[in-house]
Formats: C-alpha cells, structure tokens, sequence
C-alpha cells in the first residue's frame, strides 16, 4: 500500500518512554492500513515558555483520518479508536507533574490554569480547524472520557453534515473566523465540551 503524505494519526510520547509501553498502549487500534506515527520528543520542548503548556503526551488525529481511512474501517474502528483514546489519557490520573518554567515565562502561566499538562487530544475539522481537548485535573476520569466521546462524535458529524453541523456552529457563535486553533475545556459543572480560542482562554485563567 502507498504511503500516505500525511498520517491519519500522529502519537506524541517522551523521548525515553519505551517502546514495549508505547506497543501495549496502542495496540487495540494500529490496525494494519491505519498510518499512524509515533513522535517522540525530548524533554526540553515541553519547558513552558508560553501560558498554554504543551502535553507530553500528545494525540493528533488528522484530516486523513476522517475523510479516508474511517470511511473503509467503519464503526468498529472508531469505537476502538475511542477506547484506546480513553487508555492513553488515562495516564494524566496516574502520573504526577508539574510546571517547570523559566524564570521569565512566569507571568505568562496563571496559577489558576487547572488542565493536565500530560496528555491532550487534538482533532482536525472538516474545514481545517484544529481542536484541542484538554483535560481538568480536577475532574473524574469518567468526565475526561465522557468529553471525549463528545467531541469525536461531534467531529464525525462535522465530516459528515459540514458545514451544518452541531461543531461548526457552537465553534463559529464563539470563536473568530481567523482563529485556526480551537481549544476544547470540559465545563466543571456540565461536564460539557466548551470551545475557546487562545485569547478567550487566556482570560479564563487569570
């Protein structure tokens, strides 16, 4: 099979994690045709030098994806898709961290900001929009794998009704049209998906 320029999902992880763990944490969804990438990424990138911290361990699900690979897998893949999505975040409950920053990025990190700085899913729209999902701390893990039955959901539907679509409504009464990254935050109290731009987000942290 031809390999395809852009990979239907790319799988951040620390440049010392071993390769047996990344293995076992993937294997229920890296089914044959399935262009997926592993990344890994050494420890110095993640030093935060801007308010919105990148994860170390990180989920891109692309375009490709979508448009392509679901369509010949069908349901059965999603659904495995989801679950190991659920076993790869899981790890943001287990794992403690905490912000090392530079002494001159501090003010640019509000000590209010309560999202793990482990893990985050990011999915490419129809229409190109990036979404990241990130994870309350505070919050169960049912709540983290509630929001991430959300929002794919709410992404198969974008491909599928676009522009039409429940996202792409919610994204645009909110969001600016020039802003490419959306940033999915779980409401604490409804345990909704809710989408803001870097700005907006900014604001809720400070």
């Amino acid at each position: 099979m031809e390999q395809k320029e852009i990979p239907d999902i790319v799988l951040i992880y620390p440049d010392d994690c071993p390769d047996k763990f990344i293995e076992d944490e993937i294997k229920d969804f890296n089914t044959t045709n399935l262009n997926l990438k592993i990344q890994k990424v050494e420890k110095d990138a993640y030093m935060a030098f801007e308010w919105v911290v990148p994860t170390a361990f990180g989920v891109y699900i692309l375009k490709p994806y979508f448009d392509s690979f679901l369509k010949e897998a069908g349901k059965d893949h999603y659904l495995l898709l989801k679950s190991g999505l659920k076993k790869i975040v899981e790890k943001g409950k287990h794992i403690k961290a905490r912000f090392i920053t530079a002494r001159e990025s501090t003010k640019k990190l509000s000590e209010k900001y309560n999202q793990s700085i482990l893990v985050s899913i990011e999915l490419q729209t129809k229409n190109n929009r990036h979404i990241k999902l990130l994870f309350d701390n505070e919050l169960e893990k049912s709540d983290w794998e509630d929001a991430i039955d959300q929002l794919l959901d709410l992404v198969i539907e974008n491909y599928e009704l676009f522009p039409n679509d429940k996202l792409s409504k919610n994204i645009n009464d909110r969001i600016e049209n020039n802003r490419h990254i959306v940033y999915g935050v779980i409401n604490p109290k409804t345990k909704k998906v809710e989408f803001f731009d870097d700005r907006k987000l900014c604001e809720k942290y400070k």
